[in-house]
């Protein structure tokens, strides 16, 4: 295997190989390693016609999404400097409330309250929450709790159909792919608001978004993302069910510290 004779190299009386044959084969085992470690990962990122569906529709989302949401928050804040905005009173006491009820995570509240803030820097989830509590945007006909009604076209209604969908498209993380059916209609639906919000000017770039070349590992980039996102938001509305179960507990306890006691027949014939 080795150039060289085993049976030269005696030491002692012990037969040990040359430390340079040893360590060219300590580096040719590490290379092997190394190279079945990237053939893993590689099989791991294997794309096919629905993966890419799938990917297309998460870029879709954590790109143009964002962007728009981003300039929809813009358009309806406050004016003024975004960090003065943020430490008024009123909107630094909305914050501060969202923050002790978990509505915000300590990622985000450190977003909010950076003295170089910008919104650049706020992700999907992060907008629709400040969109919604900072933003003095009436809610949709149907509240924010339910999806509006397919004639409802307002900002608000948009901002709440795409908060909607993201959740939808997240529900096919498990598979990491959808059909190219599921996908023409999930694309729809995510365009449509997103052009109402953002403008004709985005036509183009989506249409384009839809064709363009994506890689396997750029695809997984995007699946990643979307995921991480919904797990945030998951985890918030985990603590606020928490404390709504907290909240409910003491008001049964109140309850029947309240309650009035009524004396039984043998003490109203004593006190009589």
């Amino acid at each position: 295997m080795f150039p060289f004779s085993y049976e030269k190299f005696n030491y002692g009386n012990k037969k040990r190989w040359p430390s340079n044959v040893v360590n060219c084969t300590l580096s040719f085992y590490i290379f092997l390693a190394e190279f079945v470690d990237c053939l893993l990962m590689a099989s791991s990122f294997t794309s096919s016609k629905e993966t890419t569906n799938y990917a297309r529709l998460c870029r879709l989302l954590v790109d143009i999404g964002t962007q728009v949401l981003r300039e929809t928050f813009e358009r309806n804040r406050p004016p003024g400097d975004l960090h003065t905005v943020l430490t008024t009173p009123p909107v630094q006491g909305t914050l501060a409330s969202l923050k002790k009820k978990r509505v915000l995570y300590p990622t985000q509240w450190g977003k909010l309250v950076s003295p170089t803030v910008s919104s650049k820097d706020f992700d999907i989830t992060l907008l629709v929450v400040l969109l919604k509590n900072v933003c003095s945007l009436s809610p949709p006909a149907t509240s924010w709790k339910f999806p509006p009604t397919p004639t409802d076209v307002s900002e608000a209604a948009d901002i709440e159909r795409i908060r909607i969908l993201r959740n939808e498209v997240y529900a096919h993380v498990n598979r990491g792919s959808v059909d190219n059916a599921t996908f023409n209609n999930h694309w729809v639906s995510i365009k449509d608001p997103l052009l109402r919000l953002g403008g004709p000017s985005y036509q183009t770039v989506i249409d384009n978004l839809k064709t363009e070349c994506m890689d396997p590992e750029k695809e997984q980039q995007y699946q990643d993302l979307l995921k991480q996102w919904k797990d945030n938001e998951e985890s918030v509305m985990e603590k606020l069910t928490e404390i709504g179960s907290k909240l409910q507990k003491v008001d049964e306890n109140l309850a029947k510290l309240v309650e009035p006691v009524t004396p039984s027949v043998k003490e109203v014939a004593v006190t009589g």
